[in-house]
């Protein structure tokens, strides 16, 4: 844990707790129950708690516990204290090597945590709400399978989903700047992006997608059900292209794996197009 406490940052009348908890992802789900039981025990202060997914520096979770900014007291200690135990008496292993060549800093100890490690993107009400619906059908999807392939295929179907959303006539052009957007932040995975492509059958990520734009939506959960309706409110006020980041970034599907889901989609709306077939 860190030594140096931080006091919340105050935006949009709240006072927000930036806290980053590196543990294995196979131990995520254990975590996950841990944060939301903390939570609901303190749901008369914290009014919001936001978990997201990150690989960056290490696997953990990123979580953000709200409360009104007339609030004052600081409630970083007990927070900290709450988790510390937690990683004492519930260690995780984690079986991933730090990736040398492919990051400047040391990534964080696991059963470790660090406060104020990253930003929030938006800070609006609207926002907490998609998140929170992303999340819940996160959660109800993965069925605490955060494995790499099982949150690659997520990202893609929340993605192909929020596309069925909008007007066939604007997938092209949808598609092409939530790419040119996903290509300017991630300029240094271009050229990796293009050789995982290669390796891809085209065919299968084809068969994947019809499956995902055609499944039968008797099938679906509220929790989709409920999220699809607030995606219809974030295509108007947002666009595609915010949708699209906002999903990966949730889930931690930044830099080269949003990438490829982006180009995978964008080359497979271009084919179905060409073969004069509708992407809806």
């Amino acid at each position: 844990m860190n030594e140096m406490l931080h006091s919340p940052f105050i935006r949009n009348e709240k006072r927000w707790y930036f806290l980053s908890l590196y543990y294995a992802s196979e131990n995520w789900a254990e975590l996950i129950a841990e944060i939301e039981h903390f939570h609901r025990k303190r749901e008369k202060q914290f009014s919001h708690c936001l978990i997201s997914f990150s690989e960056e520096k290490g696997e953990h979770l990123r979580v953000i516990f709200v409360t009104p900014a007339t609030d004052t007291h600081d409630y970083t200690s007990e927070i900290q204290t709450c988790f510390q135990t937690f990683f004492e008496q519930h260690p995780s292993t984690s079986r991933k090597q730090f990736p040398y060549g492919e990051a400047i800093w040391c990534n964080y100890p696991n059963n470790s945590s660090a406060w104020n490690n990253f930003k929030w993107k938006d800070y609006s009400d609207q926002y907490i709400d998609f998140h929170k619906l992303t999340m819940k059908v996160v959660l109800k999807l993965t069925e605490g399978d955060f494995s790499g392939d099982s949150l690659f295929s997520l990202g893609m179907y929340l993605i192909v989903k929020g596309l069925s959303l909008m007007d066939c006539k604007e997938h092209k052009t949808a598609l092409s700047q939530a790419l040119h957007e996903a290509k300017t932040g991630s300029s240094n995975f271009i050229h990796t992006s293009k050789e995982l492509l290669k390796e891809i059958d085209n065919n299968e990520i084809g068969e994947i997608i019809e499956s995902y734009k055609n499944e039968n939506t008797n099938d679906y959960s509220i929790e989709l059900i409920n999220w699809l309706n607030e995606v219809k409110i974030f295509l108007k006020l947002y666009g595609f292209q915010t949708i699209c980041s906002y999903i990966c970034k949730t889930i931690g599907l930044t830099g080269l794996r949003q990438l490829v889901i982006l180009e995978l989609l964008n080359s497979w709306h271009n084919s179905v197009h060409v073969n004069n077939l509708s992407f809806v």
